[in-house]
């Protein structure tokens, strides 16, 4: 038998099992379809007991690296945190060779055209950045009119006043208090939900968020230690009366939503059901963390939910989806009170964001770049959700116009983890529900349609899709 092996140091047995399967899968060593030993056999194997091996299966699954059904045994999903862009040539070229892909050579979006080669990419939602020069030459003029102290020099970990300034005017373009008191720029929305949660928080505490949710909050409940629960949701997003029930039962301390363009689910939470939670959340004195970094792609919705409990609302936003992820520029949007202990969490994870980045996020801001992007990509995702439903028919769909995902809930007879083994090994890459849910994952996958470049590689993966939901190939086991 061949397992990983186990990290050294102290900590549980059931995690070093699950850390190991991480190392082997970002390593090469597991792949995507590979199934993992019995539970029995490992247990034999490493000298534990089958309880430990099953703790450590669930942790992977719980991670996003695995998936169990009955009778069937449990199978290596991937690395959900792997993108394509950073496969070498020859890694693409060995997944093409073993399953059967052959290059694509197509235009894109009026653009030259390009050789593509690899997986389709269903899996990252990463758009990609608008295919222009002008952010060469904002570079440019930095490097000639900056000094050189203010890019590469240790700053205060609040930011350059100018810098607030220009976070600011974009936080108040949403309907936020436009106060530069107000904000902190971050190394990402990850970073600020990062150190919005480790201020917030405490080992112990209970976080409520969205029973479908961005996988990473359930990495950090288990780094920061705090207890995570889902929240029913609707077609607008939580239930007011679920969340009401679970705040007066279990005095929760915090709860993370995306009320616009919910990751997956598309949705987005009306006026009415905006204020009702508003008014949940000050009548138990719950903390709001809002991640609004899909808000650019619905324009026409309401207000952030934090305008309605600007008091005990923290607001993140960034230029990930709409400028570049590279970059790794967002800002905490929080009370006046709240900033100096945010302040102080940038400072222990990261000391401050990057001097050179957050200048370029600013320059695009002052001169209407960000808003010309933002625009860009909403006609950008309309065209290539156009080529994704053209292609998917009849099936059971939730998506927002000028949205980069959709969901996909899936027919009774087709299993999900089965159906993603099943497409990778056809080429093509998909996240399932279980890398979303807190508690019972639904029959459903996220399928997003940003990071390809070339559409026509968008319509091939659609039609490997469907022709893989249209098989018998499927069993009914459940999954665990």
């Amino acid at each position: 038998m061949s397992f990983p092996e186990l990290p050294a140091g102290n900590g549980p047995v059931y995690r070093k099992i699950a850390h190991a399967i991480r190392n082997a899968v970002e390593q090469g060593q597991l792949r995507t379809g590979d199934r993992l030993p019995t539970h029995r056999d490992l247990a034999y194997h490493l000298g534990v007991t089958v309880g430990t091996v099953t703790r450590a299966y669930r942790e992977a699954e719980r991670l996003g690296l695995a998936a169990g059904e009955v009778g069937r045994g449990t199978y290596i999903l991937g690395d959900p945190g792997v993108t394509l862009p950073m496969m070498t040539p020859q890694q693409a070229a060995q997944f093409s060779n073993e399953h059967g892909k052959r290059s694509a050579r197509d235009d894109v979006a009026g653009n030259d055209n390009l050789a593509e080669s690899g997986p389709i990419n269903f899996r990252m939602n990463c758009p990609l950045p608008p295919r222009e020069n002008h952010i060469r030459d904002v570079l440019g003029d930095m490097s000639r009119t900056v000094p050189l102290d203010d890019l590469i020099a240790y700053k205060t970990e609040y930011g350059m006043p100018h810098h607030r300034r220009a976070l600011a005017s974009m936080a108040g373009k949403l309907g936020l208090d436009d106060n530069p008191e107000r904000i902190l720029p971050t190394a990402g929305v990850q970073h600020g939900m990062t150190v919005s949660l480790m201020t917030i928080v405490r080992p112990g505490d209970l976080v409520l968020c969205e029973e479908l949710t961005y996988p990473n909050l359930r990495s950090l409940a288990a780094m920061v230690q705090f207890r995570l629960r889902g929240i029913t949701m609707d077609d607008e997003g939580i239930c007011p009366d679920a969340l009401e029930l679970v705040c007066r039962t279990q005095s929760p301390r915090a709860i993370y939503l995306m009320p616009t363009l919910h990751n997956p689910l598309c949705c987005t939470m009306s006026h009415e059901r905006r204020m009702r939670i508003a008014e949940i959340l000050r009548k138990y004195d719950l903390i709001l963390i809002e991640d609004g970094i899909y808000s650019f792609l619905n324009p026409d919705a309401p207000p952030p939910l934090s305008c309605f409990v600007p008091e005990r609302a923290i607001y993140l936003d960034g230029v990930s989806k709409s400028v570049g992820g590279g970059l790794r520029v967002g800002y905490i949007h929080a009370p006046i009170e709240l900033t100096a202990k945010l302040a102080s969490g940038i400072r222990t994870t990261c000391w401050m964001a990057s001097g050179i980045n957050v200048e370029l996020v600013s320059r695009l801001i002052q001169d209407g770049s960000v808003a010309r992007y933002e625009a860009w990509h909403r006609e950008e995702a309309a065209r290539r959700l156009g080529v994704i439903l053209g292609t998917l028919k009849g099936y059971d769909v939730r998506f927002h116009p000028t949205n980069y995902h959709i969901w996909l809930t899936l027919p009774t007879h087709i299993d999900t983890s089965e159906l993603v083994m099943n497409a990778a090994n056809n080429g093509v890459l998909l996240t399932a529900a279980q890398q979303f849910a807190v508690g019972i994952p639904p029959r459903g996958l996220r399928l997003s349609f940003g990071a390809e470049q070339s559409t026509e590689r968008l319509k091939q993966g659609a039609l490997i899709l469907d022709r893989l939901m249209q098989t018998s190939e499927f069993s009914d086991a459940a999954v665990m």
